[in-house]
């Protein structure tokens, strides 16, 4: 295909391969493809070091659930795809052999033992806080919400009838699960270095002050869900390091 291939006509104007480029590279899409390519390559390198090789069965049971996940449950589903999108059926293989190729090496690299010790040591920091919120105009307005706090009121109703977030008022204030990060710096130093019960504040906050009443604590526990995102973390770490030692060179 040739960048000045005519792909569509719409109203007279031609689409052509070259438009469809400069579309990709100006909303930013290009380069996000681009860096996949790499690390693809990059994959493939690690791969051959590593002597990681799917079997060809290994292959045909991934081609056919890739294919099924598409919705392109037959062959001549797949074959109108590819006509669609103009690809070969070998060129969807090859990408399906690179998916596969990296999944395989993500379980040659990352163990369960690396995901198990990068949480202990790094459990303090996964700790969750439930949070609710007062937002506030003026800092007089919380100032005094917070010595009513203090005095015994309960936090929620002063929430309900004072809150100026309106997506929170209605609960109570029930702003919901925080991590680490999530906040600003500041607010994040008070809130997870609170007691369960704490109203902390205010603190300015894109021209308003807000209250936040610390509700719970929950300690980090590798789930399944936290396990699978610590891997993918794992992952990508090690990847951006195979990148990074890569050799790169300008075309000619």
């Amino acid at each position: 295909m040739e960048m000045q291939d005519t792909l569509i006509v719409v109203n007279g104007r031609k689409i052509n391969v070259q438009d469809v480029l400069i579309y990709l590279k100006a909303s930013g899409v290009f380069r996000d493809a681009v860096c996949r390519l790499v690390e693809m390559e990059v994959i493939q390198d690690k791969a051959r070091e590593l002597g990681v090789e799917p079997s060809e069965a290994e292959f045909q049971d991934y081609a056919s659930a890739k294919r099924r996940y598409d919705r392109l449950p037959r062959a001549e589903d797949l074959a109108a795809y590819c006509r669609a999108n103009g690809v070969t059926l070998e060129q969807w293989n090859q990408i399906a052999r690179r998916e596969l190729l990296l999944i395989r090496i993500r379980a040659r690299v990352i163990q369960d033992q690396d995901v198990q010790d990068y949480f202990n040591t790094n459990r303090e920091q996964m700790k969750t806080v439930s949070l609710s919120r007062i937002v506030c105009a003026s800092p007089v307005t919380a100032k005094d919400l917070l010595d009513r706090c203090l005095a015994g009121e309960s936090f929620h109703d002063l929430a309900r009838r004072h809150s100026m977030e309106e997506h929170t008022r209605a609960a109570g204030g029930y702003l919901g699960t925080v991590r680490r990060r999530m906040l600003a710096a500041k607010i994040e130093e008070s809130v997870f270095s609170a007691r369960v019960g704490d109203v902390l504040g205010p603190f300015t906050e894109n021209s308003f002050w807000a209250l936040y009443k610390v509700d719970s604590v929950r300690e980090a526990e590798l789930t399944h869900a936290l396990r699978k995102e610590l891997a993918d973390k794992l992952f990508r770490d090690w990847l951006q390091r195979s990148i990074a030692a890569s050799r790169f060179e300008k075309p000619r």
